[in-house]
């Protein structure tokens, strides 16, 4: 799996800041799902491991739009988290409308 430390660290972050302990966080995969000619926009897929406060571990499965023109964080990074597949796939395709999407990958959609 190629990593995307930078994407990493950016779920990483939106994770703490929305309640959860980003630190945490065990990546399963995080791979680029589509581009927007010509490459600004992206849209990444993640699925990662989290322990909740009480110890129980969750499965969260994650879309991540990134706008390279924008500086700001909080502007160019959004995320969106699911909590099984069938929701995740279709935020993925909610997302990626007018997106060049890549073939599948590894099945893990």
């Amino acid at each position: 799996m190629f990593q995307n430390r930078s994407t990493q660290k950016d779920v990483r972050v939106w994770f703490t800041e929305n309640g959860y302990r980003g630190d945490a966080l065990a990546f399963k995969y995080l791979e680029l799902y589509a581009i927007k000619p010509p490459g600004w926009e992206q849209i990444f897929t993640f699925e990662v491991t989290l322990q909740d406060h009480d110890g129980n571990v969750n499965r969260i499965y994650g879309v991540a739009f990134d706008d390279e023109r924008i500086s700001k964080v909080s502007e160019k990074f959004k995320v969106a988290i699911c909590f099984d597949q069938d929701s995740h796939k279709k935020k993925l395709d909610e997302w990626s409308c007018g997106f060049i999407v890549q073939k599948a990958l590894k099945g893990h959609q």
